[in-house]
C-alpha cells in the first residue's frame, strides 16, 4: 500500500512540473519561438497593445523603425508595400505580412519585444482586453500558450505599474 501511495504521489508531482509555466527572456522567445511551442510560458515587462480591427495584418519583422511598434510611412492598413519593407527600390522582394484571424470573442494584442518589432501572432480574450487602453502601449506581464503555427493565447495579463 505504502508502494502504490508514493507512485500515485511522484506520478501527480511528475504531471504538475510538465504542466507548469516557464518564464522566458522576451528575446529568446522573439528569436526562437519554436522552442516553446506547445507550452505555458510568461513573458515579463513587455509592451502590449491592442491591434487594429478584426483581421488586420501585423507588418513582418524588420518593417518597423527601431524602438517604435508603429508601421513606417508608407505602409497602407497594416499591410506593408514594397517602399516600405525595401526602402524604395522597386522590384526588390516583399517581406509577407502575418494574417492574424482570432476566433469568436477574441481580440488581436500586438506584442511588441525589446527590439521593437512584433512577431506572431498573439490573441487574448475579449473580456480580458477591455481594460486594456486602446492606441497606448502598456507595459504588461502576459502568461500565453505558445502555438508558432496558429496563434499564441494570452490566458493571463497583468500590467506593471
Amino acid at each position: 500500500m505504502k508502494k502504490i501511495t508514493s507512485l500515485l504521489v511522484c506520478s501527480f508531482a511528475f504531471f504538475s512540473v510538465s504542466n507548469a509555466q516557464m518564464v522566458v527572456d522576451a528575446t529568446d522567445f522573439y528569436n526562437n519561438p519554436a522552442k516553446y511551442n506547445g507550452r505555458t510560458i510568461v513573458l515579463k515587462d513587455i509592451i502590449v497593445h491592442k491591434a487594429g480591427p478584426v483581421g488586420t495584418a501585423i507588418t513582418p519583422a524588420g518593417v518597423g523603425a527601431p524602438g517604435s511598434p508603429v508601421a513606417p510611412a508608407g505602409t497602407t492598413g497594416g499591410v506593408a508595400t514594397p517602399s516600405s519593407v525595401t526602402g524604395g527600390t522597386p522590384g526588390a522582394p516583399v517581406a509577407p505580412a502575418t494574417r492574424c484571424n482570432p476566433p469568436r470573442n477574441f481580440e488581436v494584442l500586438e506584442v511588441v519585444f525589446p527590439n521593437g518589432q512584433t512577431k506572431g501572432c498573439f490573441v487574448i480574450l475579449s473580456k480580458m482586453a477591455n481594460p486594456i487602453p486602446s492606441g497606448k502601449d502598456v507595459l504588461a506581464t502576459i502568461t500565453f500558450k505558445a502555438d508558432t503555427r496558429l496563434l499564441n493565447k494570452v490566458t493571463m495579463i497583468k500590467f506593471v505599474p
